[in-house]
């Protein structure tokens, strides 16, 4: 009886296990010759990529990166408006004020590659740290204090309510956040090596992207 009981279980389970057998392996969005690594499905912004595997060594690494990636998005986010808004406006609002015009002799924003750093007042610098160790160490409490662990990039900070509250709509923004993350960190990184090259400011060689388009087309 246990015989008969035991092989009918197994014909019963059969198809489901050579279902699951010929499933085919998830392929990766970014490169389709190769399998997703599967420590990334579910991930927001996953596209199949960690070809080294800096992901799957533990759950507490992946989720250390994927917080610096949230972190360095969001400052490039904010840097791919400063840098062309500093060459556009740093001139005309030093001279308004009687302050010294920070822009290099080619009017390129003060950068490593550009120079001109050692121009900036310390006390900007200064309030820079000061501003970044705040947001570290509120962050820091937040995760101490939280009685669930929080996502990563969470920190507890939404005044005018954007964030939805479906998991559908949270999803998407979370993947909103990171591809404008991903996309700011490649045009800062071409900012910086394009005034290198070219030796003019991106408001100058990309004007397309930095001035009304009646002023840029037709020279209005």
């Amino acid at each position: 009886m246990k015989l008969s009981s035991s092989l009918a279980l197994f014909v019963t389970a059969l198809p489901a296990v050579s279902a699951i057998a010929i499933l085919p392996a998830r392929k990766s969005e970014a490169l389709p010759w190769v399998v997703a690594p599967s420590h990334l499905e579910g991930v927001p912004g996953d596209a199949g990529f960690d070809p080294l595997g800096l992901g799957r060594a533990s759950p507490a690494a992946l989720k250390y990166y994927r917080e610096a990636e949230i972190k360095h998005g969001r400052i490039a986010m904010l840097a791919a408006i400063g840098w062309p808004a500093s060459e556009l406006w740093d001139s005309p609002l030093a001279s308004d004020f009687g302050l010294p015009a920070l822009l290099t002799p080619k009017g390129e924003a003060p950068s490593v590659l550009n120079g001109g750093l050692d121009r900036v007042s310390p006390a900007f610098w200064g309030a820079a740290i000061g501003v970044a160790v705040a947001f570290e160490l509120y962050g820091l409490a937040l995760r101490f204090r939280a009685d669930e662990p929080l996502e990563p990039g969470d920190l507890q900070f939404d005044p005018a309510g954007f964030y939805p509250v479906e998991r559908a709509r949270k999803r998407r923004m979370d993947l909103a956040e990171i591809k404008h993350g991903r996309i700011a960190m490649l045009a800062v990184t071409g900012y910086a090596a394009q005034e290198y090259l070219l030796g003019t400011p991106i408001t100058s060689h990309s004007a397309g992207f930095f001035e009304p388009l009646w002023t840029f087309w037709w020279g209005l």
